[in-house]
């Protein structure tokens, strides 16, 4: 899914403050709620039997069909596709602690005092990363790309002066797991600002609205039941825009990724509280 600001759908941005068991059935009981103004306000369109009525229901049966399947298959692959980029930045995350576990572990084969340099700037990086980045993203801000502790490792790497070559090949290999961990924290960084592109919001939106219309649009006799035929469609595809709103910004909301991770691995690893 494409990466931009958040001025996807700030209309939506209310969804990301309020718990979920709050925000779900408001949302829900929207889309119910628009879906039932339209039958009531359609049902007077609708042919009669002595009206051309078979021929009306032949048409629109035939409309709803095509429809159905169309806007069907956008919406789950919408949905499909925004689960796919929040497990992908989820991939992201665990990679960076890995990343960081391998420098850890690495720097308690160098000499002192570097080696212990090196590990307590690791424990200050995953510190930052949980009171200060993870404030920022959840917030839609991207942190900043440098901070002091990547330019403190940077100098004591390449500052060090391998003295066998034992040391030459644990620098060469630590150096490797710095790059690494480089851009892992850059991707999972620009996550940041991934987001569904505001036209797809348009999209399911406007979708959303046409296949109220239709709905109500259906001869049905008993307005009880037109109700209830209209408030369950309507009610599944609110459920199925709110998760893809969910997982659109992945570090804002109570479906966001959290700092689990990192608080494990400062934890255990680290051995740090």
């Amino acid at each position: 899914m494409a990466s931009g600001g958040r001025s996807g759908h700030n209309a939506l941005m209310w969804l990301y403050e309020v718990p979920v068991a709050i925000a779900l059935p408001l949302f829900v009981a929207l889309f119910v709620g628009v879906s039932l103004l339209i039958v009531l306000a359609l049902r007077k369109w609708i042919p009669r039997d002595d009206d051309g009525g078979p021929e009306w229901d032949r048409v629109l049966g035939y409309a709803m069909a095509s429809y159905g399947v169309l806007y069907g298959v956008t919406l789950a692959l919408i949905a499909a596709a925004s689960y796919e980029d929040y497990r992908g930045v989820e991939e992201i995350v665990l990679q960076e602690t890995s990343a960081i576990s391998v420098l850890y572990r690495d720097a308690s084969g160098f000499p002192e005092p570097i080696g212990s340099e090196l590990q307590s700037v690791l424990i200050e990086y995953t510190d930052n990363v949980i009171t200060v980045d993870w404030v920022r993203q959840a917030g839609g801000v991207i942190p900043s790309h440098t901070s002091p502790q990547l330019t403190e490792i940077e100098q004591l790497l390449f500052d060090f002066q391998p003295a066998n070559e034992s040391e030459s090949n644990l620098h060469a290999a630590t150096i490797s797991a710095f790059n690494q961990f480089l851009g892992d924290r850059g991707a999972r960084i620009g996550a940041t600002a991934q987001e569904i592109p505001p036209i797809l919001w348009v999209v399911l939106y406007v979708g959303a609205f046409i296949n109220a219309v239709l709905i109500g649009l259906v001869e049905v006799r008993r307005l009880r039941s037109h109700l209830l035929m209209a408030g369950l469609v309507a009610a599944f595809v609110g459920l199925v825009i709110f998760a893809i709103a969910s997982f659109d910004h992945v570090y804002a909301g109570e479906v966001a990724i959290d700092t689990t991770l990192f608080e494990e691995l400062k934890n255990s690893l680290l051995g740090t509280p």
